[in-house]
């Protein structure tokens, strides 16, 4: 039964459900007051033009979680006297979780999911984390006498306010329309923009990311402008070191080789000969990981040297990439040329953006001589650099990305899908969809050779050559074909060759990342700033052995963090992790590992590296 404030009884559950809906409305202020930092930073690090109308959209986002705290306490409804303090309960709770999942989010710049419940729950979690017992149990206290408070205070309210004559499903419903319409206007205000407003849209967690960029262009055509117009100059530095400032020397011609969809596994002696036995001369790492399965995020972790995740946030911030301003002080002629299309999701205006000479093969042209047109580009190039000054050429294969190019003398690998039709992939057996991939490879292996050869021969001296895939390829072994749908280790792990002067010879298994690959290159022309100034990663020569490194798919928020023996699988939300070893196979110890190892996996996801015990490798002569 419910009582009016002079306790006589007074209406039904419709009667509490608007002073309920209200208590909830009232934690929005404490919602915003939680985020206040990570909003700021979000704010700050978009295009000065825009940031007044990035504000007002952080209201509905709050205004959201209320709304869900009203609907959780919902159930609760079908018994008067429990409801009453069910409102303020589950609010105090939602208020904690949020207050948590807030640090989470300002340390590891991602919202708080089932990992980090799971870690909590490991043996001496703690101390392997680094928090004090002390501070959990000052937070838990502090969060238990809020709870309290909160379902008292919200009794209180519930009951002084009950009114069965108010209605309260159109007000919610008006929530709901609200923050879908937020949804639609930041979808719209990231296209005019930028990333920088995509990120700062999910600053609050539970809000569905909509980008609507295939829309906004068909509404108000395809846009032109410099994505870092509009940004602070000094955040156009990549990092906490200005590019001129970097020094080369020697400066020997580099050749930056990538390879669509090319797993780790496709580096051996029969699929790619030539490569492997150049190999044998230089260095092989065999436990190199991309930092996205998808292309666009894997990219900018090459150049940028910075963790996939960060691409939106960087990229809006208006923060360039170190390599190229870097390369051109020092004297470099610099090409990309890219047979796999760089005009798509900003990559040419962003990751690439700093190259005036850029070539890319994109819809229109035959995929089957997209290599070969790139290749032929680049001989010209080499041809006509001017012999007194180094070149640097990055060079992006696109016949390993599905269909799978190749001519008939590459086929050595049979029997193999033919290629035809993406609708007949889906039933072909995905041995022979391997097959063909492989063949693919092959033929990668035997053109790319050649242009080495060509290329010494044209310059006159042998370049300093790095070669690794954009990410890897999965040929349903773990329930998936093709690649941007999971961090499966077919997905995510690559070759990653070094060749040329200066290069320490050797196969190492060491772990590293493409975001290790900028300073293992700064380090091999004899760069000596700390790699932390301009990259999340380390020489890869000088990586060390008890490390992680972390791949995501990009466009969603599924994280790995991999290790030597130990691999940490995170799903969006609090779907929990997998641990398993980096084959993906399942540890009957994995908890214990996990618990000995999580302070390290926290750093890696912060973006912070291991101390390198080793000595760094030595420059190119």
């Amino acid at each position: 039964m419910l009582l009016h404030p002079a306790g006589a009884p007074r209406g039904g559950p419709s009667g509490l459900r608007f002073p309920a809906f209200l208590w909830a409305l009232l934690h929005v202020p404490v919602f915003l007051a939680l985020y206040a930092t990570s909003i700021g930073q979000a704010v700050q690090a978009t295009p000065a033009p825009y940031r007044a109308w990035l504000w007002p959209t952080f209201l509905p986002q709050a205004l959201l979680l209320a709304l869900l705290a009203f609907a959780l306490a919902l159930p609760f409804s079908l018994a008067p006297r429990a409801y009453r303090f069910a409102v303020g309960a589950v609010a105090g709770l939602l208020t904690g979780g949020l207050a948590v999942d807030a640090k989470v989010l300002q340390s590891v710049g991602f919202h708080l999911n089932g990992f980090f419940l799971r870690v909590m729950l490991q043996p001496n979690a703690l101390r392997e984390t680094g928090v004090p017992l002390s501070d959990v149990l000052l937070f838990l206290g502090g969060a238990l006498a809020l709870v309290a408070v909160d379902v008292l205070a919200g009794a209180w309210f519930v009951r002084r306010f009950a009114a069965p004559a108010r209605r309260t499903w159109p007000w919610a419903l008006a929530l709901l329309l609200l923050s879908a319409a937020e949804r639609v206007y930041g979808g719209g205000l990231t296209y005019f923009a930028g990333s920088s407003v995509f990120a700062a849209s999910t600053t609050l967690p539970l809000q569905v990311p909509i980008r609507m960029q295939g829309l906004a262009r068909s509404i108000f055509g395809e846009r032109t402008n410099d994505p870092f117009e509009g940004t602070n100059a000094s955040k156009r530095l990549p990092a906490g070191v200005d590019p001129a400032e970097l020094r080369f020397e020697p400066r020997p011609d580099v050749l930056f080789v990538v390879a669509e969809s090319l797993p780790a596994e496709h580096l051996d002696a029969r699929t790619m000969p030539r490569l492997w036995a150049r190999a044998q001369g230089g260095a092989r790492f065999t436990r190199h990981y991309a930092a996205a399965s998808s292309t666009n995020y894997t990219l900018f972790s090459l150049v940028y040297g910075l963790q996939a995740q960060k691409l939106e946030a960087v990229v809006g911030a208006g923060r360039q990439p170190t390599l190229f301003p870097a390369l051109t002080h020092n004297g470099y002629q610099v090409k990309v040329s890219a047979a796999s299309c760089v005009d798509w999701m900003d990559l040419q205006k962003t990751v690439f953006g700093g190259v005036s000479d850029l070539e890319t093969w994109c819809d229109g042209n035959d995929p089957s001589t997209r290599d070969a047109q790139m290749l032929k580009s680049a001989r010209a190039f080499a041809a006509r650099a001017d012999p007194a000054r180094p070149v640097f050429l990055f060079l992006f294969f696109f016949g390993t990305h599905f269909n799978y190019f190749h001519e008939p003398e590459d086929q050595v690998f049979a029997p193999a899908w033919d290629g035809l039709g993406g609708l007949k992939a889906t039933r072909a057996p995905g041995q022979e969809i391997e097959n063909r991939a492989r063949n693919a490879a092959h033929a990668l292996d035997r053109a790319l050779d050649a242009f080495l050869d060509d290329f010494a021969r044209t310059r006159g001296r042998e370049p300093l050559v790095v070669f690794t895939g954009d990410h890897g390829e999965e040929f349903r072994q773990k329930g998936h074909l093709g690649h941007g749908s999971a961090v499966t280790d077919e997905q995510i792990h690559v070759p990653a060759v070094w060749l040329g002067p200066g290069v320490p010879a050797g196969v190492r298994d060491t772990v590293t990342s493409h975001v290790d690959v900028v300073p293992t290159l700064f380090s091999l022309l004899g760069e000596r700033h700390a790699p932390s100034l301009y990259a999340d990663g380390v020489s890869m020569f000088d990586a060390p052995e008890d490390r992680f490194v972390v791949s995501t798919v990009g466009w969603e928020p599924r994280y790995a963090a991999i290790g030597k023996d130990l691999k940490v699988t995170m799903y969006a939300g609090m779907g929990g992790a997998q641990i398993t070893d980096p084959d993906d196979r399942p540890l009957p110890d994995g908890p214990a590992r996990m618990a000995r190892q999580a302070g390290r996996i926290l750093r890696a996801l912060r973006g912070e590296s291991e101390p390198a015990p080793r000595a760094a490798a030595a420059p190119a002569p």
